[in-house]
Protein backbone atom coordinates (compact mmCIF):
# COMPACT_ATOMS: atom_id res chain seq x y z
CA UNK A 1 0.00 0.00 0.00
CA UNK A 2 2.82 2.64 0.47
CA UNK A 3 4.36 1.43 -2.71
CA UNK A 4 1.45 1.93 -4.57
CA UNK A 5 0.51 5.28 -3.06
CA UNK A 6 3.80 6.90 -4.01
CA UNK A 7 2.60 6.43 -7.78
CA UNK A 8 -0.54 9.38 -6.62
CA UNK A 9 2.56 11.98 -6.04
CA UNK A 10 4.47 10.76 -8.46
CA UNK A 11 2.16 11.51 -11.18
CA UNK A 12 1.21 14.62 -9.85
CA UNK A 13 5.20 15.52 -10.14
CA UNK A 14 5.55 14.15 -13.64
CA UNK A 15 1.79 15.44 -14.50
CA UNK A 16 2.30 19.06 -12.91
CA UNK A 17 4.98 20.12 -15.39
CA UNK A 18 3.33 19.24 -18.11
CA UNK A 19 0.23 21.14 -16.82
CA UNK A 20 2.21 24.29 -16.02
CA UNK A 21 4.41 24.32 -19.17
CA UNK A 22 1.08 23.76 -21.02
CA UNK A 23 -1.50 25.54 -19.73
CA UNK A 24 0.78 28.50 -18.10
CA UNK A 25 0.03 30.41 -14.76
CA UNK A 26 -3.36 31.16 -15.67
CA UNK A 27 -4.48 28.61 -17.19
CA UNK A 28 -3.01 26.11 -14.44
CA UNK A 29 -5.11 27.88 -11.94
CA UNK A 30 -8.19 27.63 -14.10
CA UNK A 31 -8.12 24.11 -14.72
CA UNK A 32 -7.63 23.69 -10.61
CA UNK A 33 -10.79 25.99 -9.99
CA UNK A 34 -12.49 23.40 -12.26
CA UNK A 35 -11.55 19.97 -10.30
CA UNK A 36 -11.93 21.27 -6.76
CA UNK A 37 -15.67 20.79 -6.57
CA UNK A 38 -15.42 17.39 -8.39
CA UNK A 39 -13.57 16.01 -5.14
CA UNK A 40 -15.66 18.35 -2.59
CA UNK A 41 -18.75 16.35 -4.63
CA UNK A 42 -17.11 13.54 -3.95
CA UNK A 43 -16.79 13.32 -0.50
CA UNK A 44 -19.87 14.56 0.56
CA UNK A 45 -22.04 12.80 -1.46
CA UNK A 46 -20.56 9.09 -0.08
CA UNK A 47 -21.61 10.36 3.24
CA UNK A 48 -18.69 8.68 4.83
CA UNK A 49 -19.64 5.52 3.37
CA UNK A 50 -16.47 4.71 2.13
CA UNK A 51 -14.84 4.04 5.32
CA UNK A 52 -18.38 3.04 7.11
CA UNK A 53 -17.66 -0.20 4.52
CA UNK A 54 -14.07 -0.44 5.50
CA UNK A 55 -15.23 -1.22 8.99
CA UNK A 56 -18.23 -2.95 7.96
CA UNK A 57 -16.84 -5.47 5.65
CA UNK A 58 -13.93 -6.28 7.76
CA UNK A 59 -16.16 -7.62 10.26
CA UNK A 60 -18.33 -9.36 7.70
CA UNK A 61 -17.21 -9.51 4.26
CA UNK A 62 -20.11 -11.88 3.22
CA UNK A 63 -22.53 -9.11 2.82
CA UNK A 64 -20.19 -7.58 0.40
CA UNK A 65 -22.64 -7.20 -2.40
CA UNK A 66 -25.65 -6.38 -0.26
CA UNK A 67 -23.26 -3.58 1.71
CA UNK A 68 -22.06 -2.42 -2.21
CA UNK A 69 -25.80 -1.83 -3.78
CA UNK A 70 -26.80 -0.33 -0.30
CA UNK A 71 -24.10 2.42 -0.43
CA UNK A 72 -24.13 2.94 -4.08
CA UNK A 73 -27.75 3.83 -4.51
CA UNK A 74 -27.22 5.78 -1.67
CA UNK A 75 -24.23 7.42 -2.57
CA UNK A 76 -26.03 8.09 -6.47
CA UNK A 77 -29.27 9.88 -4.72
CA UNK A 78 -26.83 12.31 -2.95
CA UNK A 79 -24.52 12.91 -5.92
CA UNK A 80 -27.44 13.95 -8.05
CA UNK A 81 -28.20 16.47 -4.76
CA UNK A 82 -24.75 17.60 -4.82
CA UNK A 83 -24.56 18.41 -8.28
CA UNK A 84 -28.08 20.33 -8.30
CA UNK A 85 -26.41 22.46 -5.40
CA UNK A 86 -23.18 23.32 -7.47
CA UNK A 87 -25.10 24.51 -10.81
CA UNK A 88 -26.86 26.48 -8.53
CA UNK A 89 -24.20 27.68 -6.92
CA UNK A 90 -21.72 28.17 -10.69
CA UNK A 91 -21.52 32.00 -10.65
CA UNK A 92 -20.15 32.21 -7.72
CA UNK A 93 -17.83 29.60 -7.52
CA UNK A 94 -17.29 30.90 -11.40
CA UNK A 95 -16.50 34.73 -10.05
CA UNK A 96 -19.21 35.22 -12.97
CA UNK A 97 -16.63 33.47 -15.28
CA UNK A 98 -18.89 31.91 -18.14
CA UNK A 99 -15.87 29.95 -19.34
CA UNK A 100 -14.90 28.54 -15.48
CA UNK A 101 -18.37 27.90 -14.81
CA UNK A 102 -18.52 25.33 -17.97
CA UNK A 103 -15.43 23.61 -16.97
CA UNK A 104 -16.48 23.47 -13.02
CA UNK A 105 -19.56 21.98 -14.97
CA UNK A 106 -18.05 19.36 -16.62
CA UNK A 107 -15.94 18.42 -13.74
CA UNK A 108 -19.29 18.01 -11.12
CA UNK A 109 -21.19 15.97 -13.66
CA UNK A 110 -18.01 13.46 -13.86
CA UNK A 111 -18.16 13.66 -9.83
CA UNK A 112 -21.09 11.13 -9.62
CA UNK A 113 -19.27 8.32 -11.08
CA UNK A 114 -16.28 9.16 -9.27
CA UNK A 115 -18.25 8.90 -5.73
CA UNK A 116 -18.83 5.36 -6.78
CA UNK A 117 -15.12 4.33 -7.23
CA UNK A 118 -14.86 5.87 -3.39
CA UNK A 119 -17.15 2.88 -2.51
CA UNK A 120 -15.51 0.20 -3.91
CA UNK A 121 -12.27 1.57 -2.95
CA UNK A 122 -13.72 1.20 0.82
CA UNK A 123 -15.11 -1.87 0.17
CA UNK A 124 -11.71 -3.89 -1.03
CA UNK A 125 -10.06 -2.22 1.77
CA UNK A 126 -12.17 -4.19 4.33
CA UNK A 127 -11.83 -7.07 2.50
CA UNK A 128 -8.43 -6.84 2.16
CA UNK A 129 -7.70 -6.52 -1.20
CA UNK A 130 -4.73 -4.46 -0.91
CA UNK A 131 -3.70 -5.62 -4.39
CA UNK A 132 -6.55 -4.07 -6.25
CA UNK A 133 -6.45 -0.87 -4.61
CA UNK A 134 -2.41 -0.95 -5.88
CA UNK A 135 -3.57 -1.42 -9.44
CA UNK A 136 -6.48 1.03 -9.37
CA UNK A 137 -3.74 3.84 -7.76
CA UNK A 138 -1.27 2.61 -10.80
CA UNK A 139 -4.06 2.70 -13.53
CA UNK A 140 -5.30 6.22 -12.51
CA UNK A 141 -1.96 7.63 -12.16
CA UNK A 142 -0.98 5.67 -15.84
CA UNK A 143 -3.57 7.07 -17.41
CA UNK A 144 -3.13 10.30 -16.38
CA UNK A 145 0.36 10.50 -17.73
CA UNK A 146 0.45 8.81 -20.73
CA UNK A 147 -3.02 10.85 -22.06
CA UNK A 148 -1.78 14.34 -20.77
CA UNK A 149 2.01 13.67 -22.43
CA UNK A 150 0.21 12.65 -25.64
CA UNK A 151 -1.64 15.78 -25.48
CA UNK A 152 1.04 17.71 -24.69
CA UNK A 153 3.37 16.57 -27.44
CA UNK A 154 0.39 16.83 -29.85
CA UNK A 155 -0.31 20.37 -29.01
CA UNK A 156 -3.84 19.54 -27.95
CA UNK A 157 -3.38 20.23 -24.21
CA UNK A 158 -6.30 22.64 -23.50
CA UNK A 159 -7.58 23.81 -20.40
CA UNK A 160 -10.70 21.93 -21.35
CA UNK A 161 -8.94 18.63 -22.26
CA UNK A 162 -7.13 18.55 -18.73
CA UNK A 163 -10.39 18.46 -16.98
CA UNK A 164 -11.43 15.87 -18.87
CA UNK A 165 -7.93 14.01 -18.29
CA UNK A 166 -8.06 14.76 -14.04
CA UNK A 167 -11.77 13.79 -13.94
CA UNK A 168 -12.32 10.67 -16.03
CA UNK A 169 -8.89 9.04 -15.04
CA UNK A 170 -10.22 8.05 -11.61
CA UNK A 171 -13.81 6.46 -13.13
CA UNK A 172 -11.62 4.51 -16.12
CA UNK A 173 -9.27 3.15 -12.96
CA UNK A 174 -12.30 1.16 -11.05
CA UNK A 175 -12.23 -1.72 -13.66
CA UNK A 176 -9.15 -2.98 -11.05
CA UNK A 177 -12.21 -3.53 -8.62
CA UNK A 178 -14.07 -6.40 -11.16
CA UNK A 179 -12.88 -8.94 -7.99
CA UNK A 180 -15.48 -7.53 -5.81
CA UNK A 181 -18.26 -8.98 -7.96
CA UNK A 182 -17.35 -12.55 -7.48
CA UNK A 183 -19.39 -14.09 -4.26
CA UNK A 184 -17.89 -12.62 -1.40
CA UNK A 185 -16.58 -15.61 1.12
CA UNK A 186 -18.80 -18.20 2.77
CA UNK A 187 -19.83 -17.89 6.24
CA UNK A 188 -23.18 -17.41 8.27
CA UNK A 189 -24.80 -13.63 8.01
CA UNK A 190 -24.64 -12.60 11.39
CA UNK A 191 -28.56 -12.46 11.84
CA UNK A 192 -27.93 -8.32 13.91
CA UNK A 193 -27.09 -7.16 9.97
CA UNK A 194 -29.66 -9.69 8.71
CA UNK A 195 -32.11 -7.25 6.27
CA UNK A 196 -30.47 -4.35 8.60
CA UNK A 197 -27.23 -3.60 6.04
CA UNK A 198 -28.40 0.12 5.20
CA UNK A 199 -29.09 1.04 8.70
CA UNK A 200 -26.09 -0.08 10.07
CA UNK A 201 -24.09 1.45 7.18
CA UNK A 202 -26.19 5.00 7.65
CA UNK A 203 -25.14 4.97 11.41
CA UNK A 204 -21.83 4.82 10.89
CA UNK A 205 -21.24 6.76 7.77
CA UNK A 206 -22.85 9.48 9.74
CA UNK A 207 -21.29 9.86 12.09
CA UNK A 208 -17.72 9.25 9.82
CA UNK A 209 -19.48 11.76 7.54
CA UNK A 210 -19.26 14.97 8.82
CA UNK A 211 -15.29 14.39 9.58
CA UNK A 212 -14.73 13.40 6.21
CA UNK A 213 -16.95 16.57 4.46
CA UNK A 214 -14.79 18.86 7.17
CA UNK A 215 -11.78 17.27 5.91
CA UNK A 216 -12.30 17.55 2.20
CA UNK A 217 -13.20 21.04 2.57
CA UNK A 218 -9.67 21.40 4.27
CA UNK A 219 -8.62 20.01 1.29
CA UNK A 220 -10.27 21.44 -1.58
CA UNK A 221 -11.70 24.92 0.12
CA UNK A 222 -8.50 26.63 -0.74
CA UNK A 223 -9.19 25.79 -4.25
CA UNK A 224 -12.63 26.78 -4.52
CA UNK A 225 -12.33 29.93 -2.92
CA UNK A 226 -8.80 31.12 -4.43
CA UNK A 227 -10.42 32.83 -7.22
CA UNK A 228 -13.38 34.80 -5.25
CA UNK A 229 -10.22 35.63 -3.05
CA UNK A 230 -7.77 36.18 -5.14
CA UNK A 231 -6.88 35.43 -8.78
CA UNK A 232 -6.49 32.54 -11.04
CA UNK A 233 -2.22 33.07 -11.09
CA UNK A 234 -2.23 32.84 -7.30
CA UNK A 235 -4.41 29.65 -7.43
CA UNK A 236 -1.65 28.49 -9.90
CA UNK A 237 0.92 28.94 -7.78
CA UNK A 238 -0.65 27.56 -4.45
CA UNK A 239 -1.82 24.25 -6.64
CA UNK A 240 2.16 23.97 -7.20
CA UNK A 241 3.07 24.19 -3.63
CA UNK A 242 0.23 21.69 -2.91
CA UNK A 243 2.04 19.25 -5.86
CA UNK A 244 5.20 19.28 -3.83
CA UNK A 245 4.16 18.99 -0.27
CA UNK A 246 1.26 15.71 -1.72
CA UNK A 247 4.68 13.93 -2.16
CA UNK A 248 5.22 12.65 1.62
CA UNK A 249 1.75 13.06 2.69
CA UNK A 250 0.17 11.31 -0.23
CA UNK A 251 2.33 8.27 1.04
CA UNK A 252 1.57 9.33 4.81
CA UNK A 253 -2.33 8.96 3.72
CA UNK A 254 -1.67 5.48 1.85
CA UNK A 255 -0.72 4.10 5.39
CA UNK A 256 -3.36 5.47 7.36
CA UNK A 257 -5.77 3.86 4.95
CA UNK A 258 -3.90 0.81 5.24
CA UNK A 259 -3.88 1.11 8.88
CA UNK A 260 -7.50 1.46 9.47
CA UNK A 261 -7.68 -1.74 7.21
CA UNK A 262 -6.10 -3.66 9.31
CA UNK A 263 -6.87 -2.14 12.69
CA UNK A 264 -10.44 -2.17 12.37
CA UNK A 265 -10.10 -6.03 12.04
CA UNK A 266 -7.65 -6.35 14.54
CA UNK A 267 -7.11 -3.47 16.83
CA UNK A 268 -3.69 -3.47 18.40
CA UNK A 269 -1.94 -0.17 20.07
CA UNK A 270 1.23 -0.95 19.87
CA UNK A 271 1.19 -1.58 15.79
CA UNK A 272 -0.75 1.95 15.82
CA UNK A 273 1.65 3.89 17.94
CA UNK A 274 4.90 2.06 15.97
CA UNK A 275 3.91 3.19 12.38
CA UNK A 276 2.66 6.73 13.10
CA UNK A 277 6.36 7.28 15.08
CA UNK A 278 8.02 5.20 12.12
CA UNK A 279 5.70 7.82 9.44
CA UNK A 280 6.48 10.48 10.67
CA UNK A 281 10.39 9.53 11.01
CA UNK A 282 10.09 8.40 7.14
CA UNK A 283 7.95 11.71 6.70
CA UNK A 284 10.34 14.13 7.92
CA UNK A 285 13.42 12.90 6.36
CA UNK A 286 11.61 12.97 2.63
CA UNK A 287 9.97 16.24 3.54
CA UNK A 288 13.80 18.07 4.38
CA UNK A 289 15.18 16.56 1.44
CA UNK A 290 12.65 17.93 -0.86
CA UNK A 291 12.55 21.21 0.47
CA UNK A 292 16.58 21.49 0.43
CA UNK A 293 16.48 20.60 -2.93
CA UNK A 294 13.44 22.67 -4.08
CA UNK A 295 14.93 25.75 -5.26
CA UNK A 296 17.31 23.54 -7.74
CA UNK A 297 14.93 22.26 -9.61
CA UNK A 298 11.36 23.92 -9.32
CA UNK A 299 12.16 26.77 -12.16
CA UNK A 300 12.93 23.04 -14.72
CA UNK A 301 9.50 21.33 -13.25
CA UNK A 302 7.19 24.02 -13.71
CA UNK A 303 8.52 26.89 -15.52
CA UNK A 304 10.12 30.34 -14.16
CA UNK A 305 6.66 31.43 -13.13
CA UNK A 306 6.58 29.16 -10.63
CA UNK A 307 9.59 30.68 -8.88
CA UNK A 308 7.10 32.64 -6.51
CA UNK A 309 5.88 29.14 -5.63
CA UNK A 310 8.89 28.62 -3.18
CA UNK A 311 7.55 29.79 0.24
CA UNK A 312 3.98 28.08 0.35
CA UNK A 313 5.93 25.32 -1.00
CA UNK A 314 8.21 25.20 2.26
CA UNK A 315 5.60 26.12 4.37
CA UNK A 316 3.44 23.24 3.11
CA UNK A 317 5.81 20.85 3.65
CA UNK A 318 6.26 21.89 7.05
CA UNK A 319 2.42 21.30 7.30
CA UNK A 320 2.30 17.58 5.81
CA UNK A 321 5.21 16.79 8.60
CA UNK A 322 3.49 18.24 11.20
CA UNK A 323 0.35 16.42 9.59
CA UNK A 324 1.48 12.72 9.85
CA UNK A 325 0.88 11.54 13.36
CA UNK A 326 -2.44 13.48 13.77
CA UNK A 327 -3.56 11.39 10.64
CA UNK A 328 -2.33 8.17 11.95
CA UNK A 329 -4.24 8.86 14.71
CA UNK A 330 -7.02 9.41 13.65
CA UNK A 331 -7.19 5.87 11.60
CA UNK A 332 -6.73 4.64 15.72
CA UNK A 333 -10.07 6.27 17.01
CA UNK A 334 -12.07 5.50 13.28
CA UNK A 335 -10.87 1.67 14.21
CA UNK A 336 -11.71 1.89 17.55
CA UNK A 337 -15.07 2.65 16.69
CA UNK A 338 -14.98 6.74 17.78
CA UNK A 339 -15.14 8.40 14.44
CA UNK A 340 -17.32 10.93 15.90
CA UNK A 341 -14.60 11.66 18.65
CA UNK A 342 -12.28 12.16 15.15
CA UNK A 343 -14.92 14.47 13.28
CA UNK A 344 -14.90 16.94 15.78
CA UNK A 345 -11.32 17.30 15.75
CA UNK A 346 -11.43 17.99 11.67
CA UNK A 347 -14.45 20.08 12.11
CA UNK A 348 -12.26 22.37 15.24
CA UNK A 349 -9.32 22.03 12.11
CA UNK A 350 -11.70 23.63 9.85
CA UNK A 351 -12.96 26.24 12.20
CA UNK A 352 -9.45 27.27 12.24
CA UNK A 353 -8.29 27.24 8.90
CA UNK A 354 -11.42 28.79 7.03
CA UNK A 355 -11.40 32.56 8.94
CA UNK A 356 -7.63 32.40 8.41
CA UNK A 357 -7.54 31.06 5.06
CA UNK A 358 -10.39 34.43 4.42
CA UNK A 359 -8.02 36.88 6.35
CA UNK A 360 -5.05 35.81 4.29
CA UNK A 361 -5.44 34.74 1.14
CA UNK A 362 -6.35 38.69 -0.15
CA UNK A 363 -3.52 40.36 0.90
CA UNK A 364 -1.37 37.21 0.84
CA UNK A 365 -2.30 35.06 -1.62
CA UNK A 366 -1.10 31.47 -1.93
CA UNK A 367 2.01 32.51 1.47
CA UNK A 368 -1.39 33.14 3.02
CA UNK A 369 -2.83 30.10 2.57
CA UNK A 370 -0.44 27.74 2.99
CA UNK A 371 0.14 29.75 6.71
CA UNK A 372 -4.09 29.47 7.35
CA UNK A 373 -2.63 25.24 6.68
CA UNK A 374 -0.02 25.49 8.80
CA UNK A 375 -1.64 26.71 11.42
CA UNK A 376 -4.64 24.19 11.53
CA UNK A 377 -2.90 21.48 11.10
CA UNK A 378 -1.10 22.10 14.26
CA UNK A 379 -4.26 22.01 15.81
CA UNK A 380 -5.71 19.25 14.23
CA UNK A 381 -2.89 16.72 15.17
CA UNK A 382 -2.81 18.16 19.17
CA UNK A 383 -6.78 17.14 19.21
CA UNK A 384 -6.12 13.80 17.64
CA UNK A 385 -2.74 12.44 19.36
CA UNK A 386 -4.37 13.21 22.99
CA UNK A 387 -8.02 12.05 22.50
CA UNK A 388 -6.12 8.71 20.53
CA UNK A 389 -3.62 8.45 23.65
CA UNK A 390 -6.85 8.75 26.41
CA UNK A 391 -9.36 6.68 24.36
CA UNK A 392 -6.46 3.83 23.39
CA UNK A 393 -4.41 3.96 26.33
CA UNK A 394 -0.81 5.02 25.18
CA UNK A 395 1.01 8.18 25.84
CA UNK A 396 0.63 10.71 23.40
CA UNK A 397 4.23 10.89 22.40
CA UNK A 398 4.19 7.64 21.41
CA UNK A 399 2.62 8.69 18.19
CA UNK A 400 5.14 11.11 17.25
CA UNK A 401 8.70 10.79 19.27
CA UNK A 402 10.90 8.55 17.43
CA UNK A 403 12.61 5.97 19.11
CA UNK A 404 16.32 3.97 18.22
CA UNK A 405 14.01 0.83 17.95
CA UNK A 406 12.33 2.41 14.90
CA UNK A 407 15.49 3.67 13.34
CA UNK A 408 16.91 -0.38 13.66
CA UNK A 409 13.20 -1.73 12.93
CA UNK A 410 13.36 1.15 9.38
CA UNK A 411 17.09 -0.34 8.76
CA UNK A 412 16.10 -4.14 9.40
CA UNK A 413 13.11 -3.21 6.71
CA UNK A 414 15.23 -1.48 4.12
CA UNK A 415 17.19 -4.37 4.43
CA UNK A 416 15.03 -7.47 3.88
CA UNK A 417 13.41 -5.37 1.06
CA UNK A 418 16.96 -5.27 -0.85
CA UNK A 419 17.86 -8.46 -0.36
CA UNK A 420 14.12 -9.60 -1.67
CA UNK A 421 14.76 -7.52 -4.88
CA UNK A 422 18.30 -8.57 -5.25
CA UNK A 423 16.67 -12.70 -5.19
CA UNK A 424 14.17 -11.75 -7.94
CA UNK A 425 17.14 -9.81 -10.15
CA UNK A 426 18.92 -13.74 -9.97
CA UNK A 427 15.88 -15.48 -11.13
CA UNK A 428 16.26 -17.05 -14.56
CA UNK A 429 13.67 -16.54 -17.36
CA UNK A 430 13.24 -19.93 -17.62
CA UNK A 431 10.35 -21.23 -16.36
CA UNK A 432 11.43 -25.02 -15.81
CA UNK A 433 14.47 -23.54 -13.46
Amino acid sequence: MTSSSLLVPLAGLITAPILAHGLGVEGRGLAAAAVAPNSLIVSVATFGLPEALTYFLARHPQLTRRGLVWSGVTGFVLGLVCLLIAVASLDFLSAGDARLGQLILIGTVLAVPQLLVNLLRGAASGRQMWRAVAIERLLNSALRIVVLAVLYAAGQLTVLNAVYVLTIAPILAAVAYVMLLRRPPGGPENLLFEGKVLPALLTLGSRIWIGAVASMLLARIGQILFVPLSNVAELGLYTVAITVSDVPLVVALGIRDALYGVSSRRADAGQLATTARVTTLVGAAGCLVIGATLPLWIDLAFGSGFRAALWPSWILLLCAVVNIPGFLAAAGLGAWGRPGTRSVGLLLTLAVNLPLFILLVPTTGAVGGALAGLASSTVSTVFMVVAASRVIGIPAHAFFLPTMRDVRFLAGEASRLSEKIARRGQKTPDASQ
